[in-house]
């Protein structure tokens, strides 16, 4: 991808990371390449800070205290603000945890431990894809249908692309599912 224009700016970045640590190496890093970093320990936190302050960027950790998921705090950020980038930083190495973040509407997925630089490479390339995917493809994104199977029944499912991210019911077995935000 050239970057001859970068299309967004990333200057709030909000950090969802209980290892204070991390946390502390997180905002002194960002820090210090220009970037605003406001810190959460857990999902109640980052609630408040993405609604109050809502930021341009999250790094958010999957394993979060106090019985809420990173995957639930990202969901339901994006439910509400899908324009906002969200990656995940986490120690997990497994694909179904790769994959449940894609799920659950992550724009990426970094594994601890990470090189600091290709992080920063991250968060600027991921704010300008999230970027080009809501701004340049959004009509063509709208008319696309969204295939999936039905995770109860295995029903082959077809739904338009405005509906992702929505809840509905299975018309087969009545199975509560989510429209996948991803393909």
């Amino acid at each position: 991808m050239s970057h001859t224009l970068t299309q967004v700016i990333v200057t709030r970045i909000l950090v969802v990371e209980d290892d204070r640590d991390e946390a502390e190496f997180l905002k002194k890093f960002l820090g210090e390449h220009g970037y605003e970093v406001q810190v959460a320990r857990d999902a109640g936190q980052a609630h408040s800070a993405f609604i109050m302050n809502p930021p341009d960027f999250v790094l958010l950790d999957a394993i979060l205290p106090n019985d809420v998921s990173g995957f639930e705090v990202c969901d339901r950020m994006k439910q509400s603000h899908a324009e906002t980038p969200i990656v995940f930083l986490s120690g997990i190495e497994l694909e179904d945890a790769r994959d449940l973040a894609l799920r659950v509407g992550a724009d990426g997925y970094l594994l601890k431990p990470y090189d600091p630089n290709e992080l920063l490479v991250m968060i600027r390339e991921t704010a300008d894809r999230v970027w080009q995917q809501v701004h340049l493809n959004a009509d063509e994104a709208k008319s696309e249908r969204v295939r999936f199977d039905c995770g109860e029944c295995g029903r082959k499912l077809k739904v338009k692309g405005s509906h992702r991210g929505q809840r509905m019911n299975c018309p087969q077995c009545g199975a509560s599912l989510t429209v996948p935000r991803r393909d």
